[in-house]
């Protein structure tokens, strides 16, 4: 939606929790010299300055990605913290969105689709990919989109990864969601997929979740807890259903939640 703004949400938590998998994700897709497209639909501005007033205002990075880093959280291994060093050079202000990350995770041969449908926050991204030939950039509802460009033409890579993170301010994007994700894996059946939900007191996720699950048995879910539901204002884990990625070690926890312990896989 139009009144989302992803800078007051940059590094949080799930934002980590999302980066650490898309990073894992990505790594094992790259290890076949094929080339792929990596689509995303809701892309924000795909870099942001944690010391700006919106991520000061809130601050998700400080309890995220710098609580994260400051006490070793995240495991060493993790292609994620490989990723971010480039994208920082030093800077540590500096924090990449998906788009950025994927970006320099990806390798010359592979492709990048970007929809944005913020008129601000798309013009941040399209001078973030501007001399970036691999990367096209468009202003648009993202589903929209993606099934109207889907699947590749022959002059492009045939398989990639697609990556759906909504913002969730209204109850029908749940409901809408497994709609979009069977047509999105009817139109493209070989691509792996992930599609990112808040979890939030009011449980909405879960009967998207068990749509999801009834028609895609293959579909997997990543869950990271770090507070009880009754006891939240706001999310209370971050999640990852996705499909396709085998091998990737989507399944693992991807760092330890610092308020009550480990994260969960289900």
């Amino acid at each position: 939606m139009l009144s989302y703004q992803h800078m007051y949400h940059a590094g949080g938590l799930a934002d980590v929790h999302k980066h650490v998998l898309l990073a894992r994700a990505l790594t094992y897709l790259t290890r076949n010299p094929a080339p792929l497209i990596y689509v995303e639909t809701h892309s924000g501005r795909g870099r942001y300055f944690l010391n700006s007033p919106p991520a000061q205002k809130t601050g998700e990075a400080a309890a995220g990605i710098e609580r994260l880093l400051a006490e070793h959280l995240i495991a060493s291994k993790e292609p994620f913290l490989r990723v971010l060093k480039a994208i920082r050079q030093g800077n540590k202000r500096i924090y990449g969105g998906s788009p950025l990350l994927a970006a320099t995770l990806l390798r010359p041969q592979d492709r990048l689709w970007l929809w944005e449908l913020h008129p601000r926050e798309y013009g941040w991204l399209q001078r973030l990919f501007a001399n970036n030939r691999r990367v096209s950039v468009y202003h648009g509802d993202g589903m929209e989109g993606a099934l109207e460009k889907l699947p590749p033409a022959s002059s492009d890579p045939g398989t990639g990864l697609v990556l759906v993170d909504p913002s969730y301010e209204v109850k029908a994007e749940y409901e809408g969601l497994p709609v979009f994700v069977r047509r999105l894996r009817t139109r493209w059946p070989q691509a792996a997929g992930i599609l990112w939900y808040p979890m939030l007191p009011a449980r909405r996720h879960e009967a998207m979740r068990a749509t999801l699950e009834a028609e895609h048995p293959d579909i997997r879910v990543n869950e990271m807890i770090w507070g009880l539901p009754s006891k939240q204002r706001g999310l209370f884990g971050s999640a990852l259903a996705y499909w396709n990625l085998d091998g990737a070690h989507m399944d693992m926890p991807s760092f330890q939640a610092p308020s009550i312990g480990k994260g969960t896989s289900v």
